[in-house]
């Protein structure tokens, strides 16, 4: 599976389930005009319903983001430090490799 094609199956799954999601970064990486973007997460958005995530009660609305990783692919600095500031200020964060990474947890 490719990561659009993940990407696309992820959003839909969570579409699905009550969570709202957008794809953040839709534009290829050499293409973008500015690099404010560079290390934001592939998915954005806020969960639908209350959750459990790691032993944590999260309320509707919390912020979530999804990093969809394919094969070997590693996150970045810039990616572990939008990870940090996320996770620091009460926002859901997953690293996906496959879909079930994300059915699993939300």
């Amino acid at each position: 599976m490719t990561a659009s094609a993940l990407t696309k199956a992820i959003i839909e799954y969570c579409n699905k389930s009550g969570h709202y999601v957008y794809r953040a970064n839709n534009v290829p990486t050499k293409q973008r005009v500015n690099t404010l973007t560079k290390g934001v997460a592939d998915i954005l958005g806020c969960t639908g319903r209350k959750l459990w995530f790691k032993g944590i009660l999260y309320e509707s609305g919390t912020a979530l983001a999804i990093e969809v990783k394919i094969g070997r692919d590693k996150q970045s600095l810039t990616q572990k430090d939008f990870e940090s500031h996320y996770r620091k200020r009460g926002g859901i964060y997953i690293i996906a490799h496959k879909l079930e990474d994300v059915t699993g947890v939300i």
